[in-house]
């Protein structure tokens, strides 16, 4: 990856790694210990989420299985949108786009008011296509939730839903996913298998069909940014790319949630030539941040992923911008800044989910009225149409 002059960069050091600080190289750049024992921090937060959750369980008399103040296993979050469809039938509709090497479905979650208009706009949202990044995949899921409790209730979410269509994954890894809540905390790929027996996984945001292998990408099947064998390659990117394909005509705007460092990404990320739409980009991105600071106090930085992060190759956002056309295309990174980095405690995630709610809802609003979706501008890129799996 690509590090900016003057800028700073997270590393994660063993005990023997840390005497590199001291060599003659390295002494003249300052650096400072955000988190001294990542294992101990681990341990810590484990008791302390175990111990909230079951006083949140008492004092509610919850017989639900879900908890919205915590973090919930694959398997229990995967209940719960089943759940969840069940009891608000007339407005929500699960949807499978695929199955995971290990079996697991891949659902996504439409959310539609109950006016019969055919040709509603849709907004995408998805999370947890890092397996570490277990905010991404706990503010989804209050997302979901918000949206389906407040259709009838709230007269600018009942309007908003009576015209636009909302697509939501929070579980986009789950096989991924799983293994970081059983084995592995800070494991990012997905677990198929690669040309190495010992190496699983595959970085689904760089397995994308845009600029693929490319600048911050690897082919090495054991770094943590391997872009697989080939573009598509996994069932997880095959199968948001083919819903979104089948909806592309009228997908509106499409969001991704990451962690960690409070940003608002706008495109594109493999390059750093500016786009036709950065103007727009940028006053969404202006609105949507200036929203979520007046909700929750937090600070987001936004604008181009190359300026604020680095340049990355085969990610999502920059696909369905490029080749679905659609205009508006964010990567969203929510908290922190980088105390608690990936391990943030369970105490944030109401406080992400605010974010998502604030930012998502208002940038929506914004670009529904100022129409700058150019739908009718030439292609840079022809669609290609493609044999997905079955």
């Amino acid at each position: 990856t690509e590090l900016h002059v003057g800028g700073h960069v997270d590393v994660r050091l063993s005990r023997e790694q840390t005497r590199l600080l001291n060599t003659y190289q390295l002494q003249n750049i300052s650096h400072s210990v955000q988190i001294d024992d990542v294992q101990n921090l681990l341990n810590e937060l484990s008791r302390s989420d175990n111990s909230a959750r079951r006083k949140r369980k008492r004092a509610a008399g919850s017989h639900l299985e879900y908890d919205y103040g915590g973090y919930n296993s694959a398997a229990v979050t995967q209940r719960e949108m089943t759940r969840l469809a069940g009891l608000y039938p007339n407005i929500s509709k699960l949807v499978g786009v695929g199955t995971t090497y290990e079996g697991r479905p891949l659902l996504v979650m439409e959310i539609v008011g109950e006016n019969k208009e055919k040709n509603r706009p849709l907004v995408w949202v998805d999370g947890g296509l890092h397996a570490r990044e277990w905010i991404t995949v706990a503010a989804s899921m209050l997302f979901v939730r918000n949206l389906l409790e407040s259709y009838g209730n709230d007269e600018y979410i009942t309007t908003l839903l009576d015209k636009t269509r909302f697509a939501v994954q929070p579980l986009a890894n789950p096989d991924g996913y799983a293994y970081s809540w059983n084995s592995e905390r800070l494991w990012r790929k997905n677990r198929s298998p690669t040309k190495v027996a010992w190496c699983k996984g595959v970085d689904l945001n760089r397995n994308f069909d845009i600029n693929f292998g490319g600048t911050g990408a690897s082919d090495f099947s054991c770094s943590e940014i391997y872009a697989g064998s080939n573009a598509f390659s996994e069932d997880e990117s095959q199968g948001m790319a083919r819903y979104l394909s089948i909806v592309r005509h009228k997908l509106l705007a499409y969001f991704s949630l990451h962690s960690y460092g409070q940003m608002w990404l706008t495109p594109l990320s493999y390059t750093k030539k500016k786009v036709q739409d950065r103007t727009a980009h940028l006053e969404v991105a202006r609105h949507a941040t200036r929203s979520i600071r007046e909700l929750t106090g937090h600070r987001y930085s936004y604008g181009p992923a190359t300026a604020l992060m680095y340049i990355t190759s085969g990610d999502s956002s920059d696909w369905v911008y490029t080749e679905l056309n659609c205009s508006h295309t964010y990567g969203v990174e929510l908290g922190d800044l980088g105390r608690y980095a990936f391990l943030l405690p369970a105490s944030h995630i109401r406080p992400a989910g605010n974010d998502v709610m604030a930012g998502i809802l208002s940038a929506v609003e914004y670009i529904q009225t100022n129409p700058t979706n150019l739908t009718n501008r030439k292609r840079k890129r022809k669609f290609r149409r493609r044999k997905w799996k079955s």
